[in-house]
């Protein structure tokens, strides 16, 4: 089985945005709580358009908002 992770993105907004909180990721994004909650927490599947719009809000490439961990 695949699995996918958002680290890069969560390592990412953490270290360039050290005092904005979760809920500053979500009103930017305009993801529903749901949706900001599956980025934070690895829930998948998520829609492509997702990782799409980090990309996009935050001027990152996919490879810094998302990762393949293979499998052990």
């Amino acid at each position: 089985m695949m699995a996918l992770t958002f680290e890069p993105f969560r390592v990412w907004f953490v270290k360039h945005h050290p005092t904005r909180r979760k809920m500053d990721f979500q009103k930017e994004t305009q993801f529903s709580p749901q949706t900001a909650a599956k980025v934070w927490e690895d829930r998948f599947p998520v829609r492509s358009d997702v990782i799409d719009r980090l990309c996009e809000t935050y001027d990152l490439e996919v490879h810094e908002v998302i990762k393949r961990i293979p499998n052990t």
